[in-house]
């Protein structure tokens, strides 16, 4: 069970449950003073950040910054920048009320080496004007409408990229987009957990392979596929490298 560093001493119960109450709703959850607040979702619990570290091994230890893609209100944030105090952690998240709640999260947790930057990680994509050790992508590449051009992107930023993501079964793909077989998702952008468009492409599993391929990484390991939990897609844990 991962361990938390107590809040500094500006922070209490009291100013905690206040700020929370401010900024909910939550979707994230996390503990502090021996109370529990915000949602049901426990991401510094997350075992896909542990097997991140794993899978960087010992590389990590000599880690400067880390991109995030879709930072959420910063629970796998939290984690990242408990893991790696040496590394600096930029946050890239669209929604400024799930900037403001991680920035909370940070201040609770005490955390020094984290930046946040509103962006939109298929437009503009200014977060990756810059180079980073690893790009560590939980849940955000199935809202894109062109997750090709974020890999892309991702490649010639870092040699190095995490990712968890739903994909599209193969007897569900019936649409063509350039090479690769998919679908298209219709997506709900007034979910907390949705993407901002109406519309994403989950590429087939075959697909979403090449994709990484032709986006530069040369080195593919595959560490799970499973059905999401209300089993309305698969979904696969992979880290890349270019080697």
């Amino acid at each position: 069970m991962a361990t938390f560093p107590n809040p500094p001493s500006h922070v209490n119960k009291e100013s905690i449950t206040r700020d929370v109450e401010k900024l909910g709703p939550w979707i994230t959850g996390f503990t502090a003073c021996d109370t529990n607040f915000g949602g049901q979702y426990f991401a510094e619990y997350d075992t896909r950040i542990q097997q991140f570290l794993r899978y960087a091994g010992a590389k990590r230890l000599e880690f400067k910054n880390i991109l995030e893609c879709g930072s959420f209100e910063g629970g796998h944030t939290s984690a990242l920048a408990l893991a790696l105090p040496k590394a600096q952690i930029t946050g890239a998240e669209i929604r400024k009320e799930n900037i403001a709640k991680a920035k909370l999260l940070m201040e609770v947790r005490d955390l020094k080496n984290v930046i946040f930057l509103e962006d939109d990680l298929e437009e503009k994509a200014l977060s990756f004007d810059s180079s980073y050790d690893a790009v560590v992508c939980i849940g955000l590449l199935y809202h894109l409408r062109d997750p090709l051009k974020f890999l892309r992107r991702a490649a010639k930023s870092s040699p190095m990229i995490w990712l968890w993501t739903q994909y599209c079964a193969e007897p569900d793909a019936n649409f063509i987009e350039g090479n690769y077989r998919g679908k298209i998702y219709a997506d709900s952008v007034t979910h907390p957990l949705s993407g901002v468009k109406s519309e994403s492409f989950f590429p087939s599993l075959g697909s979403l392979n090449e994709m990484i391929l032709e986006a530069g990484y040369n080195r593919i390991e595959i560490f799970s596929r499973e059905v999401t939990e209300h089993g309305d897609a698969p979904a696969i844990l992979l880290g890349a490298k270019k080697i």
